[in-house]
């Protein structure tokens, strides 16, 4: 009996981890069902432009979207700007579409296909001016739009289940700057307020290669003076229809540029500025730059003294329209 009991033992060890065995793996076997689903993932970093000293170095938020061909929409993945672990979701990830999702003045839609997103910017607070309408009728009057970054992968590699990818994402700047300066000749200390618009940009930019379709608007903004001089760093997605069947073609649309000026009478004036010369070789951000704008001594003599408020000024007398003057 002894014997019997001395030789049962390493039988009964040997039967224990066999058990033990097959209940770890189908433990494990569940867990990953359960936790994982068999969904790839990826570890993604971001490769960010080089900005100027008064730019952010980078955005705060990032949405990266995962198309698949399983669904009718992508998978939609919130994530630090610095990168971090996204899933594909349950079906065959085919492609990425990623922005930043940190703006305040610009709108997105149709994200049904990676191909047809684009982004728009949001309607301004004040109408064009009837000098401006009537040589752009059909434009919408928008804010400029903020700073957006976009970047996107066409076809992705397949991936089996619990597989990750390591990913880096080199994000391009869709909206760059027009540094707009209007130098006065003569009375541009005579202004206490000034707005302006830059008609004739692009509506609207694809998320997935940068590209202006057809459709302009006209950005409305404010201005700063600047000694004698007025001035105005406005944010575009550049000029509409670019680049023409992918090259970077010079742009042919018509592009005005606007002044609106309150001076110390009160009285409102407006300048109208044809720049389209100096946006044919400036599709994506620049320097604008017009001059020889005149305050008569007659336009700006005082009446009385009057509060310089910027919501009145629609209540005030406009000027004749001069053209021209641009450098």
């Amino acid at each position: 009996m002894k014997h019997y009991s001395t030789c049962l033992r390493p039988f009964r060890q040997l039967s224990l981890i066999i058990i033990l065995s097959v209940l770890l793996s189908t433990f494990v076997s569940c867990r990953e069902e359960l936790c994982y689903n068999h969904f790839g993932e990826a570890e993604v970093c971001f490769q960010w432009p080089e900005t100027s000293p008064s730019e952010e170095v980078f955005p705060e938020g990032v949405t990266l979207l995962v198309y698949g061909d399983d669904s009718d929409q992508p998978t939609e993945n919130f994530i630090s700007p610095t990168g971090g672990n996204v899933s594909f979701g349950s079906g065959k990830a085919r492609s990425i579409l990623i922005y930043n999702n940190d703006t305040e003045n610009i709108r997105f839609f149709g994200f049904s296909l990676p191909t047809t997103a684009y982004a728009t910017s949001t309607p301004a607070g004040r109408s064009v001016s009837a000098g401006v309408r009537r040589l752009h009728p059909d434009e919408s009057a928008l804010n400029p739009p903020d700073i957006l970054y976009a970047a996107y992968v066409e076809s992705l590699p397949d991936l089996s289940s619990h597989e990750k990818l390591d990913l880096s994402f080199d994000m391009k700047k869709l909206v760059n700057a027009y540094e707009i300066t209007y130098e006065f000749e003569y009375g541009g200390n005579r202004v206490v307020l000034a707005r302006g618009a830059l008609a004739g940009m692009a509506e609207t930019v694809l998320l997935h290669n940068g590209a202006t379709p057809q459709g302009g608007a006209t950005l409305i903004y404010d201005c700063d003076l600047v000694g004698q001089n007025v001035r105005a760093s406005v944010l575009s997605f550049g000029v509409p229809g670019y680049p023409r069947n992918g090259t970077a073609a010079r742009t042919s649309s018509r592009h005005t540029l606007q002044l609106e000026v309150k001076l110390i009478n009160g009285k409102v004036k407006e300048f109208v500025f044809d720049v389209t010369d100096q946006l044919a070789d400036q599709p994506r951000g620049g320097v604008i730059h017009v001059s020889g704008l005149r305050i008569e001594d007659d336009e700006s003599s005082s009446d009385s003294g009057f509060d310089a408020d910027i919501d009145d000024w629609g209540n005030n007398e406009e000027i004749d329209l001069p053209v021209g003057g641009q450098q």
